[in-house]
């Protein structure tokens, strides 16, 4: 029989569109994403299917936050992540946030590194993302070089996903959903993307 899992109200970090996530009560550096409204359950499968998916295929993890399964909570089946830290072990700031903030030159030059590091990631682990936006990227700032970090939208919605297994389709599905990302950063921290594409 499978253990329950209990949360109190400190477990709580926030919500998406579909789930609500928990810090882990048994493992602070894990996050439980619940579904809470209809909907979140064809989301979820899609996305839980393709991270099982990418197990098989063991891929580095560099740029997307690594699954383990489900479990059993009171509020229902949830589904076990790495939870992103930074050094100092405070949850780490989403991209989207971090762009908000007045970043100088050397903040900016680690965040453009990040930048280039997620998507060499991306294509070297042929992941596949619905949209890739700022809002479900985590900056995580580590003393051996930040890091840009996938939490959300994960997953193939063709019908048929050949990208998931060709290697050629994967980098050109990669690159289209990478320039529409671009161009809405570019919208959000025009510096960045101007640095970026001057440092590529």
């Amino acid at each position: 029989m499978k253990k329950t899992i209990h949360f109190s109200l400190e477990n709580y970090i926030g919500k998406g569109l579909h789930r609500k996530c928990y810090i882990h009560p048994e493992d602070p550096f894990k996050c439980i994403k619940i579904n809470y409204n209809i909907g979140a359950d064809i989301e979820t499968n899609r996305e839980v299917k393709y991270y099982k998916h990418l197990l098989k295929r063991q891929i580095s993890w560099e740029c997307l936050s690594k699954y383990y399964g489900s479990v059993d909570t009171d509020l229902g089946i949830g589904h076990v992540y790495d939870l992103i830290r930074d050094d100092d072990n405070s949850i780490s700031i989403s991209l989207e946030n971090y762009l908000k903030q007045s970043l100088n030159a050397h903040e900016l030059n680690e965040l453009t590194t990040a930048l280039i590091n997620l998507k060499k990631a991306l294509v070297n682990d042929r992941i596949i993302t619905m949209t890739i936006k700022s809002k479900n990227i985590l900056y995580q700032r580590r003393n051996c070089g930040n890091r840009l970090v996938i939490i959300d939208n994960i997953g193939n919605s063709k019908l048929i996903k050949i990208d998931n297994y060709c290697h050629f389709l994967a980098k050109k599905s990669i690159n289209r959903k990478w320039q529409r990302f671009i161009k809405d950063i570019e919208r959000e921290n025009f510096a960045l993307v101007s640095a970026y594409l001057a440092k590529k």
